[in-house]
């Protein structure tokens, strides 16, 4: 009997996992961007998995000497939602965000007396926020909508600073900022 109950939840399960609609979609801000996968499991519920990868490299000249900063990050989360259908195209939706962050970054500036100081620095941690968003759809699978959020990020790591040739020192970091984040989103459902 217990096999029959499994056998009954998972065919219930696959079945809404086949009547949910994917896509594909991307942000666009000024300095960033991220690839999102809606998956709209009915019409008042859907789940938005999202991914961001990126690298800045900044170099600047001080007194002849070449100072620099390179940094990585890499995020992977998941927004959950209530879609309130307005007009036929017009949709809002509401929810939150959560997402994984781990980011990377090296520092290497000259000092005057010939040696580099190089400071590594790897964190990780979190960023959660609740979302509130618009879509207005074109032809039954495009979408442009936008989104705001209020974003609280928290993150710890440990920072190695070293001068030339001479042993490094590591240092526990902890890292928290707050803030409204906006985002231009465009999404294809397939």
């Amino acid at each position: 009997m217990r096999s029959l109950y499994v056998a009954a939840g998972l065919a219930l399960c696959s079945a809404n996992a086949l009547a949910a609609d994917f896509g594909v979609g991307v942000s666009a801000r000024s300095d960033d961007g991220f690839l999102y996968v809606p998956i709209d499991v009915s019409k008042t519920f859907r789940i938005e998995p999202s991914f961001r990868y990126g690298t800045t490299e900044l170099s600047y000249t001080q007194d002849g000497e070449v100072d620099g900063q390179d940094s990585e990050t890499f995020e992977i989360g998941v927004g959950v939602f209530g879609v309130k259908q307005v007009t036929e195209a017009a949709h809002i939706y509401y929810g939150g965000r959560l997402a994984y962050v781990d980011t990377e970054s090296t520092v290497t500036q000259p000092t005057s007396f010939g040696e580099v100081i190089r400071s590594e620095s790897t964190q990780d941690g979190y960023r959660i926020g609740p979302t509130l968003g618009f879509e207005y759809i074109f032809g039954g699978h495009f979408s442009v909508g936008g989104e705001a959020s209020y974003t609280f990020l928290k993150l710890e790591g440990e920072s190695t600073a070293s001068i030339g040739d001479f042993s490094a020192s590591t240092v526990e970091t902890e890292q928290e900022s707050n803030g409204t984040q906006t985002r231009l989103i465009f999404r294809y459902m397939f």
